[in-house]
């Protein structure tokens, strides 16, 4: 039987994958590292992340079978005492890490304190569960932009480069698996990378929106329809259930481990963000969207724009420019091979951007981009 320490249950990918890991029969107890002032705050916490992932007639039923552990991943021991933590060490048999701050404003050190302090209290708390004898597998959830800016396709087996990166959040997810490859050889570790996340594929729900989310609201409500950035740049989006349902099959007892999945698109599926802009234009209506070398821009458009546009449209221009447009003139492709190929005995497929965007769309318009409660 087996029993899960996992983190990240609060998070937008983390409430799915608990969802699922709770409806596994061979798992006998679910613990959940969550940061709170007490048993009580934790479960509120856990109970308000399932509410957003499951029927809520569900929820309350999930979160009786979870066993908060409140502590820190900035806390060495997550801040647990030796005793707690040998406690826990002792009764887990398998380690999902999949916590993270993603945000792309904080700075370096920040990131690493939670990415890869984090993963190496993680992996420590593995380490020593796999002394007492009980360990069968350690998971880690990273992202496919650990390739930073390469622009090349980029294989499930490669990881190191010299590329740079697009902002903190990727440079220390890469440090962090970096780290694992150097350190954890002894751990039964698979690395699992996904790429951009949305929201579910049939109902479009999400609390995320950020990323690809940006752009769309700032197109949707006619405040800029000029792309910054090249027309073909390939954009890998992949819907969170996907993302759940292939954490869900691929850490079960018997899956292999080692590898590292790509949980991804691929070349293949990708799409540029014209293809999106004329998705996005077909659905919203209004003019379409033009096209702007980010150089020609910032030196001859930027300084008429901050004269010409004031308020709240200027402050969510600069800010979601800043940290999204990067994304929007040259990113990598990931192969996924090997997770295709892994997921194909268990019927799941990578679904197909065409297959789900219009439903993004709805949940978008629908509540207002989040302001609005669903219906």
């Amino acid at each position: 039987m087996t029993r899960i320490f996992l983190t990240g249950a609060t998070g937008f990918v983390g409430r799915y994958v608990a969802a699922r890991l709770l409806a596994r029969d061979e798992v006998t107890g679910l613990d959940v590292l969550v940061r709170a002032e007490d048993r009580d705050h934790a479960k509120a916490r856990l109970l308000d992340s399932l509410l957003h992932a499951v029927d809520p007639s569900e929820a309350q039923e999930l979160v009786e079978r979870v066993e908060p552990v409140i502590g820190d991943l900035r806390s060495p021991r997550f801040g647990l005492s030796e005793q707690a933590w040998d406690e826990l060490a002792t009764r887990t048999t398998h380690v999902i890490h999949g916590a993270a701050n993603v945000r792309f404003d904080q700075d370096l050190e920040d990131a690493r304190s939670y990415n890869v302090f984090g993963t190496q209290q993680a992996a420590a708390l593995a380490r020593r569960a796999l002394e007492l004898g009980g360990l069968t597998r350690f998971d880690w959830v990273g992202t496919a932009f650990v390739a930073g800016l390469r622009r090349d396709a980029v294989a499930e087996d490669e990881l190191e480069h010299q590329a740079g990166w697009k902002n903190p959040y990727e440079q220390s997810k890469y440090e962090a698996e970096v780290w694992l490859r150097k350190n954890a050889s002894d751990l039964p570790l698979t690395v699992f990378r996904p790429s951009i996340v949305v929201g579910e594929s049939a109902s479009g729900a999400t609390t995320n929106f950020g990323m690809l989310y940006w752009p769309i609201r700032i197109y949707a409500k006619g405040w800029w329809r000029t792309v910054v950035g090249a027309a073909n740049t390939p954009v890998d989006i992949v819907p969170v259930d996907f993302v759940a349902d292939a954490l869900d099959v691929l850490t079960r007892p018997g899956e292999p481990v080692g590898r590292t999945y790509h949980l991804t698109s691929g070349v293949d599926g990708a799409v540029s963000i014209q293809s999106l802009a004329q998705l996005a234009n077909e659905y919203f209506g209004g003019r379409p969207a033009r096209f702007v070398d980010p150089e020609f821009f910032m030196t001859w458009l930027r300084p008429a724009v901050d004269l010409l546009i004031w308020g709240p449209k200027r402050r969510v221009l600069r800010q979601g420019g800043r940290f999204f447009v990067p994304y929007m003139s040259g990113n990598p492709l990931f192969d996924n091979t090997e997770t295709v190929n892994a997921l194909k005995p268990h019927g799941i497929a990578v679904p197909q951007v065409s297959q789900y965007f219009a439903n993004l769309l709805d949940y978008c318009r629908d509540t207002d981009f989040g302001k609005n409660p669903p219906s």
